[in-house]
């Protein structure tokens, strides 16, 4: 896997990598941990896609945490709130204040 694309965001740094079977994956790995893989948020078939994914997963992120949210397994948790599936923004393009409105602030 080549790496593509990285981001370094709120203490993590995001990758886009070709998989080598035409599919490039987004995904997520500590700054502490850089020998890791990280953990796949979601595949895409174009890389300019994945890429703006990966921008909009790290406006995601921000705004999550700002909100009292952490990413766990894919999910934006919140103790006594609904877990958000982080997927939910990266396929279209949503506007980070309106994902807030949805989905963080409920």
């Amino acid at each position: 896997m080549t790496v593509k694309h990285s981001i370094k965001c709120q203490g993590s740094e995001i990758l886009v990598r070709e998989t080598g079977e035409g599919m490039y994956d987004l995904a997520i790995q500590a700054t502490s941990n850089p020998l890791g893989y990280g953990n796949v948020l979601e595949s895409f078939p174009d890389m300019e896609q994945a890429i703006g994914a990966a921008d909009q997963f790290c406006k995601m992120l921000t705004a999550a945490q700002k909100q009292g949210y952490y990413l766990e397994e894919g999910h934006f948790v919140k103790p006594e709130r609904e877990r958000i599936p982080a997927k939910e923004g990266l396929r279209e393009e949503v506007e980070v204040e309106a994902w807030i409105e949805q989905f963080i602030r409920g």
